[in-house]
């Protein structure tokens, strides 16, 4: 692939993951984007740096500061792999934690196929009230989180289907939910019950998602954000396909 392929795809990558994950509150200041969600994930509570921009960078982090501790937040930078150079060592100087998480954003391309899928039940647009529990008890999140979570997904702002395994009664046993924008497909919130592992239930929601994007949205690709840490979900997707990596992020969090 060329290098301004490349960077392209990159690109879309980024935004996809940002439309596919949105906050509640955000604002742009000169290439940042400075997201707000009550607290609720790093992701969604992160400075994301879109580019460079002009301003001087450490002044521009203070600035970024103030804007969190008036929303009662801590200052966490999301940092790719294009901007470290460019704003590692401002971060340093302003005495931000080690990195927290490298995540691999992970990408594959629709050209060669889609994998087959069994029975999976999709809803378009919003989630059903068994896909909110189900993410809900396997995130073991609390009242506030539930809130918080039902939020985001009503904020999506690009088409969106959320795909579950109905395994008993009332009972789902994975569930998964993905976004397409520029024709990239972002897969988010794959959980499966410990009950009903190593049943290819993970698999199934995550390929219905991909045929989905690609019948309803004319989507070409898809990506997915992994801990890179995280062998068994690394597999997982690669076994799907996801073999190139688009680009890499961790978090630097402001030491209070």
């Amino acid at each position: 692939m060329e290098h301004a392929q490349r960077a392209r795809l990159t690109r879309s990558v980024e935004e996809a993951c940002l439309n596919g994950w949105p906050a509640l509150r955000e604002a742009v200041f000169d290439g940042w984007l400075l997201r707000f969600a009550d607290g609720y994930t790093r992701r969604a509570n992160s400075v994301h740096l879109l580019s460079s921009g002009t301003c001087d960078p450490h002044e521009k982090i203070r600035s970024c500061e103030t804007a969190y501790s008036a929303q009662g937040l801590p200052t966490i930078f999301c940092v790719s792999s294009m901007m470290q150079s460019t704003i590692g060592p401002a971060l340093d100087g302003r005495g931000y934690g080690p990195p927290e998480d490298e995540t691999r954003v992970l990408y594959r391309s629709f050209a060669d196929g889609l994998p087959s899928i069994g029975e999976v039940e999709l809803t378009e647009r919003l989630p059903g009230a068994e896909w909110l529990r189900t993410i809900a008890r396997l995130q073991g999140q609390r009242a506030d989180a539930q809130e918080i979570h039902r939020r985001i997904l009503e904020s999506l702002a690009v088409p969106a289907v959320f795909a579950a395994i109905p395994v008993a009664p009332g009972r789902l046993g994975a569930v998964a939910f993905g976004a397409v924008h520029d024709r990239i497909v972002c897969v988010n919130s794959v959980a499966t019950d410990p009950d009903f592992r190593r049943q290819g239930h993970a698999q199934r929601v995550i390929s219905a998602i991909l045929a989905w994007a690609q019948d309803r949205c004319g989507a070409k690709g898809a990506c997915v954000p992994v801990v890179a840490g995280n062998a068994p979900a690394v597999a997982l997707y690669e076994g799907l396909g996801f073999g190139t990596e688009a680009y890499r992020y961790h978090y630097r969090r402001h030491a209070l």
